[in-house]
């Protein structure tokens, strides 16, 4: 091989190591956006955990909440029954009275 050769052999090695340090920058490039995307999504996904168990924790009380109601209503109901049996039963007392005096 002559001097010549040898230049140009050594000027397209240069040339390929050229290119390939632009690509590996480009690469590089890349990867550092796809990593600050990947951060904020990653940042947004936990925001959104945050919130999730937020809600997770509402509805937890709202359940509670419900099933307090729903004994409370019972208790109710069954107080409505007791005073209804016990009205009744003072209008058949009351009804018993006034018999017995109208006799």
């Amino acid at each position: 091989m002559n001097t010549e050769e040898l230049t140009q052999v050594v000027t397209a090695h240069q040339s390929a190591i050229s290119r390939h340090d632009i690509e590996i920058a480009e690469t590089r490039q890349t990867l550092h956006r796809a990593g600050e995307r990947l951060d904020s999504m990653t940042e947004r996904l936990n925001a959104l955990g945050d919130r999730l168990d937020t809600i997770g924790e509402r509805l937890d009380r709202v359940t509670e909440q419900q099933e307090a109601n729903a004994r409370q209503g019972a208790l109710n109901h069954e107080s409505i029954q007791i005073l209804a049996a016990s009205m009744q039963e003072l209008r058949n007392i009351v009804a018993d009275h006034l018999r017995g005096r109208s006799n």
